[in-house]
């Protein structure tokens, strides 16, 4: 008994910190911090290395270009969901359409190097030109789900990070994203960010018991079947007040590969009741060659 309630405690503390660590002032305040010492102390280009700017205006011309024309993205995601589930809060099965994605360019060249200086490198000062090209993935998503007859609020539901990824960085990248977003009244009408989904406090026999493994892997290197085994019952519904069941629901991510993440989210969600539309992402690439 004395093991559990350690083990509550400890549960209770770790969601009031994140509630903490996730309060839009906190983010602001983080944000202008970094902002303020990229101005004191400047960087070389993030892309090429060259200047001492965040984002030479070659590298920023060539990333506009590369994301002003979002396009579907699912058909290279082989570990999406479908669309639609059969029972509640299950996956579908068979050979039905993939749950659309859309994203706002190809995982490549000038974007690619952009999104891993954001992501793995501390470079927030670039976060402008990320939050522009989610901004036109967002609006275009949207567009294809108001076409459907979605509901007039549409939940835009960040794949959470793991908290052992925020505290090596300080920050959360789709939060920063996010949060830049809404700031400027820039996401589309009748959306707002839900962090509703989040990674599984669970013991460490909990996990090993549904997957095999005590903690998910890092995703990069991993194949099809691996990526989506690593993340299946990672991830659950935050604490909330209200019920999300009938929500419509975007997901949003930075980077689309297999598919593995926005469907265990979609998985979250659905097992909830939420209707799951679509997922929106910053950039997408092909799956890893041996997928399987």
């Amino acid at each position: 008994m004395n093991g559990s309630r350690t083990i509550s405690s400890w549960a209770c503390i770790a969601d009031y910190l994140d509630a903490a660590r996730l309060h839009p002032a906190v983010h602001r305040a983080t944000g202008a911090v970094m902002d303020f010492w990229s101005l004191l102390f400047p960087t070389d280009c993030a892309v090429c290395g060259s200047l001492a700017v965040p984002l030479c205006r070659g590298c920023l011309r060539e990333v506009r270009n590369a994301t002003v024309q979002p396009f579907r993205a699912e058909g290279g995601a082989p570990a999406l969901p479908e669309r639609t589930a059969t029972g509640t809060g299950q996956l579908a099965t068979g050979f039905g359409d993939p749950l659309p994605v859309t994203a706002a360019g190809q995982y490549r060249s000038a974007l690619a190097r952009l999104i891993l200086a954001y992501k793995n490198h501390n470079r927030t000062a670039v976060a402008r030109p990320l939050q522009a090209a989610l901004a036109r993935s967002l609006h275009a998503a949207v567009g294809e789900v108001g076409e459907r007859g979605a509901a007039t609020q549409i939940l835009l539901v960040p794949v959470p990070a793991k908290a052992s990824s925020v505290r090596r960085r300080g920050y959360d990248p789709l939060d920063l994203l996010l949060d830049g977003l809404a700031r400027r009244g820039e996401l589309p009408a009748g959306c707002r960010p839900a962090r509703l989904v989040g990674y599984r406090g669970a013991t460490r026999s909990a996990r090993l018991a549904l997957t095999g493994s005590h903690r998910p892997q890092q995703q990069k290197g991993l194949g099809r079947a691996q990526r989506r085994a690593n993340v299946r019952f990672a991830m659950t519904v935050r604490r909330t007040r209200h019920s999300i069941s009938g929500a419509v629901c975007l997901v949003v991510d930075d980077v689309l590969t297999t598919g593995a993440t926005i469907s265990e989210v979609t998985r979250v969600l659905r097992l909830h009741g939420a209707r799951v539309a679509g997922a929106a992402v910053v950039a997408a690439t092909e799956p890893p060659s041996h997928a399987e």
